[in-house]
């Protein structure tokens, strides 16, 4: 199952890049929990709560992406090494960093979905050894 998992959380990313918002929603549970672990701590709930956790992460830029380069297996769990690029709205300032995230599976559906700055602490939310240059699925 756990292979299924990183392709779930493949094709939920694909399709967010591509703007079809009810094909990344697809495997979401309608309880859901998405925590935004880094800056804030904030939590949403649902996948209308996912999307508004999104659209509050977006709304400081006049342009955003992002990349999803690393497919981490770990089981239940998928880490997803994420990088971001965007210009800031007011200043135009351009702003680029990885952040990390970690989909938590149950029965096929995302059950909980949380976004971490830091790789090690990502690695140990889904249970992995954090050591410099651990597991790895590729990309």
């Amino acid at each position: 199952m756990s292979r299924e998992n990183v392709e779930l959380a493949r094709r939920s990313l694909e399709a967010f890049e591509r703007g079809d918002v009810d094909g990344a929603l697809e495997a979401a549970h309608p309880e859901l929990v998405a925590t935004r672990v880094h800056p804030d701590g904030a939590v949403f709930h649902g996948p209308d709560g996912l999307l508004r956790m999104v659209a509050d992460w977006v709304e400081g830029f006049s342009e955003w992406s992002f990349t999803a380069d690393e497919y981490i297996d770990a089981g239940e769990r998928v880490v997803v090494r994420q990088h971001q690029r965007g210009l800031g709205a007011g200043s135009g300032v351009p702003v680029e960093d990885d952040y990390w995230l970690v989909y938590t599976f149950a029965d096929g559906q995302i059950v909980l979905f949380e976004v971490f700055a830091d790789r090690e602490q990502a690695l140990r939310s889904a249970g992995l050894p954090d050591e410099p240059g651990g597991p790895t699925a590729g990309s």
